[in-house]
């Protein structure tokens, strides 16, 4: 009895330790990671709204769930209504709809979760919030038609779906689309959540559940020893099993629409997804740069170490997409969204 007590002692003893090291581990993996990546530790909380100006030119708008700016130009010289939306990271896409702005048109850029009056994680995300938005440019802003609506990443996917499920969108612009509806990224239900309803009804998503285990474990690990993660593979394997209810339909839109999305994409296959939106219409078109990553940016290396593993691609490829993405989007926002002054 003795013998199997002191055996019971030693095994505890040797977890212990194990689990000591194991923890060791994880600090000096934490701590080297901040210090190589630091992509990681000084990233903007770009959903605060104290962190965006405001003026007599860009207003803070908010109403039951609507949620973020009203620029007017200086000088407006186009009809309509340009939306943006960020991504997952919660901002209002604030940057994007300055440079838009300043070229004339009148723009909105809105959070779409994770404002006070919204839902806290980007999961449940209610599609019919943009009736509200609807209501309040009609009320609001002069000329309000036509209404374009631009999104990046899981915004691509909003916007996407507002398309799809027969909301006023006349034009849509995506930048690192997703071709599916994903699950949403609040982990706080063991069988998941969808990023998006509509009425209360669950948009079909596919599920990270269907990733293999390898795939799962890699992930994690990442994450509890802050390396940068690359999420592509989960993504990947979610679609590949998804029984094909949660492919975004935009057969019955009626508007045109313009895709980019980066040929090196680490954080979801965003160029295989612009491709098959774009195949659902002659008026669609995707644009592919194959050098760029998830996201394009003047000065990608600006972010700080550890964005080539999490967006991908290279800085030069992220430059030349954003400077030629403008381009071409100035020049559909012109034909999309005609003079003032042939409406006068």
């Amino acid at each position: 009895m003795r013998k199997l007590f002191k055996g019971i002692l030693i095994l505890i003893g040797a977890l212990l330790g194990l689990l000591v090291v194991l923890l060791l581990v994880i600090l000096g993996l934490r701590w080297y990671n901040a210090n190589q990546y630091p992509l990681m530790s000084q990233a903007p909380d770009v959903s605060a709204q104290s962190g965006y100006a405001t003026s007599s030119r860009v207003q803070r708008i908010e109403g039951e769930y609507l949620n973020g700016f009203h620029f007017v130009p200086t000088t407006r010289t186009h009809t309509g209504t340009v939306i943006v939306h960020g991504g997952s990271e919660g901002s209002p896409a604030y940057e994007q709809a300055k440079m838009i702005a300043d070229e004339g048109y009148e723009v909105l850029a809105l959070y779409f979760w994770g404002q006070p009056n919204q839902v806290p994680t980007l999961a449940n995300v209610p599609l019919e919030q943009f009736d509200e938005v609807t209501a309040y440019i009609e009320s609001t802003i002069s000329d309000p038609t036509p209404v374009t609506v631009i999104g990046t990443s899981k915004g691509a996917e909003y916007t996407a779906l507002l398309a799809a499920y027969g909301f006023p969108v006349d034009n849509l612009v995506n930048f690192a689309p997703g071709s599916l509806s994903y699950q949403g990224l609040d982990f706080s239900s063991r069988d998941g959540l969808p990023s998006f309803v509509n009425n209360g009804q669950p948009i079909p998503y596919a599920s990270f559940a269907a990733a293999s285990p390898g795939t799962g474990l890699s992930l994690m690990w990442d994450m509890i020893t802050g390396r940068p993660p690359a999420f592509r593979a989960i993504y990947e394997e979610a679609a590949a099993a998804s029984d094909g209810s949660a492919r975004i339909d935009l057969s019955a839109f009626t508007g045109e629409a313009l895709f980019f999305a980066g040929g090196q994409d680490a954080m979801w296959q965003s160029e295989v997804a612009a491709r098959e939106l774009a195949d659902q219409s002659e008026r669609f078109e995707a644009i592919i740069y194959p050098d760029a990553g998830h996201f394009f940016h003047p000065d990608i290396e600006s972010l700080g170490n550890g964005w080539q593993i999490m967006i991908g691609g290279s800085a030069e490829g992220a430059k030349n997409a954003i400077e030629d993405s403008n381009r071409i989007l100035f020049e559909r926002l012109s034909r999309w969204h005609p003079a003032l002054q042939s409406h006068q």
